[in-house]
């Protein structure tokens, strides 16, 4: 049987204008509307997965306070804009935020788009937040974010193994009573982080202690802000170390506590995570975990492509492993 506007018209019951406006990519036609005519296209054989003339880069922020304070985002966008050069095409920044007055707008017009190939910047995301992809009718690659309940490609760092490493490192120096300083703000990254952690203390035998996680506001000020705030609050106990989720609450909590008196490292060392630039300039200079971030995005819009260009793709994990940075702030014991 010939398949065509009018089989996808009988199996939908709309009419072939309508499907004709949804699969040459017009406006007018309702999201769920347009969903349903692509999915059954797809289901039948009519829509095959499109080569894909531009690459989409969206920015899908909810706090806006975890993406927009890193520098890892210029790394991460040079090796996308670089790898798709190299591959003839073009890069479209496409910045989605959920209270903006156009979000819904925003938003919607991704599920009708069968002519870029999307790479999300899911950092800051829920598993809620990525249902509605699971219907997106373009290659797509989720970076910097996994959930396993979703069949997504994606890339992103090793987040808990890093965080063994850095631990372990810790420990290798003499340290036994480690602290932990978390974000206030939890996002998936920073939940394998801590998993991380408190496996590594776990496995070399040292004690988890509650009392030293610290939770902070994940920008530099506020994190600052935050552990003076706890700090003020009452005498508490205190680690010979903490490892932080990132550098900018390193970097924050390390000011912190040099104003109420404690050097670095000879009190407290501090061990960082992402090797942010401002990291090797702050006194005492960052010890830190390494991401690859350029290789972050070349490595997505490899995967991009290659799954607009085969039929039978399969989905792919992909995590790039970290580096340690030795620098300044942890000493031996």
């Amino acid at each position: 049987m010939k398949i065509n506007m009018k089989t996808i018209s009988q199996i939908t019951g709309y009419s072939q204008s309508t499907i004709s406006n949804v699969l040459n990519n017009k406006k007018g036609t309702n999201r769920k509307t347009a969903e349903e005519i692509l999915k059954v296209a797809k289901e039948i054989g009519y829509l095959n997965t499109p080569k894909i003339e531009n690459i989409k880069l969206v920015f899908f922020k909810k706090s806006g306070k975890v993406l927009t304070e890193t520098p890892l985002i210029n790394e991460l966008i040079d090796g996308i804009v670089s790898e798709a050069r190299d591959n003839g095409l073009d890069t479209i920044l496409f910045n989605i935020q959920e209270n903006d007055d156009d979000y819904k707008e925003k938003f919607d017009s991704l599920f009708t788009d069968r002519n870029s190939g999307i790479i999300l910047l899911a950092t800051e995301l829920s598993e809620n937040d990525l249902l509605p992809f699971q219907k997106i009718c373009c290659p797509l690659v989720v970076l910097d974010a996994w959930f396993d309940r979703f069949l997504f490609d994606t890339v992103l760092m090793n987040n808990y193994d890093s965080f063994i490493t850095s631990t372990r490192f810790l420990i290798e120096n003499g340290h036994t009573k480690i602290g932990f300083l978390g974000s206030q703000i939890q996002i998936k990254n920073f939940y394998y982080r801590e998993q991380g952690f408190r496996d590594a203390l776990e496995k070399y035998e040292c004690s988890i202690d509650e009392d030293l996680f610290i939770y902070l506001d994940p920008t530099l000020n506020g994190s600052y802000e935050s552990m003076k705030n706890y700090l003020e609050s009452s005498p508490r106990k205190m680690a010979t170390a903490y490892c932080a989720v990132n550098d900018i609450v390193a970097l924050g909590a390390l000011k912190a506590f040099q104003e109420y008196g404690y050097k670095i490292p000879d009190d407290i060392s501090i061990m960082g995570f992402d090797n942010m630039p401002f990291g090797e300039i702050s006194s005492p200079s960052l010890t830190t975990m390494n991401v690859p971030k350029r290789a972050l995005g070349e490595l997505a819009v490899k995967r991009l492509i290659e799954q607009s260009n085969k039929g039978n793709y399969t989905p792919c994990k992909t995590e790039l492993l970290t580096s340690l940075i030795i620098r300044q702030s942890v000493r031996k014991l």
